[in-house]
């Protein structure tokens, strides 16, 4: 007669033991997830202060090309105005 053949089970100290390192690497992930997560705020609070430089950056440009645009609006009246007074002078 063949014996069946039985499931080995762990029993107390070996199931506690068992259950103790599954809670041991769920805290060693979680304490990973907290590390990355750490570093990826940092990374994050860089990135917005880049960000916020950049548009400060930018402002600074658009104002730049706006007074560049105004100045170059008011040249081009002025050189019109001389072209203006030179034809006025030939025509004399």
């Amino acid at each position: 007669m063949t014996k069946p053949e039985t499931k080995w089970e762990p029993m107390g100290l070996e199931r506690f033991a068992h259950l103790e390192d599954k809670i041991y690497r769920v805290a060693e992930a979680f304490k990973a997830i907290r590390k990355e997560n750490e570093i990826l705020r940092a990374e994050n609070q860089k990135v917005k202060a880049e960000m916020e430089t950049l548009r400060e950056s930018q402002s600074t440009r658009d104002e730049d090309l706006a007074n560049l645009q105004k100045e170059r609006e008011e040249l081009r009246e002025r050189v019109e105005k001389a072209l203006n007074l030179l034809a006025a002078l030939e025509v004399r």
